[in-house]
């Protein structure tokens, strides 16, 4: 992504209170050539996001955490009208759990266990259309 003079790496902020799922998305990022923020819940997420203060290129987002979950976090982005790409990523691939995101336009599912080139793949799609 080019910003101006500076050529700038594209930012992802992962949101998940599994520490191990944090750093096999870090890692995988990384090698993909991926600036990777993370944040264990949902309320230090959206201070990395509503904060403002290094632009996030996408977001891959937990849905089942403590202290703050994925469901209230898209709620708070769709209240602020962050027209940031969210991608959920969950080892519970439930209908139930599908449905209650609709109403939030999520940009993809990725599902455990993580396959890195889909992730690159799936993630270069996205960020192409936003």
């Amino acid at each position: 992504m080019y910003y101006g003079d500076y050529d700038v790496e594209k930012r992802i902020l992962i949101i998940d209170d599994s520490e191990i799922d944090r750093e096999i998305l870090t890692g995988i990022l990384n090698l993909g050539g991926y600036e990777v923020e993370t944040a264990e819940n949902g309320y230090e997420g959206l201070e990395v996001i509503l904060r403002g203060s290094k632009l996030i290129d996408c977001i891959m987002l937990d849905l089942h955490m403590p202290i703050m979950n994925g469901f209230s976090v898209l709620e708070i982005l769709k209240q602020n009208e962050v027209k940031i790409p969210v991608i959920i990523v969950t080892a519970e691939s439930t209908s139930d759990n599908l449905m209650k995101t609709f109403p939030y336009n999520i940009a993809d599912f990725i599902c455990k266990p993580y396959e890195p080139s889909l992730i690159w793949e799936r993630l270069e799609n996205i960020l192409k259309k936003y």
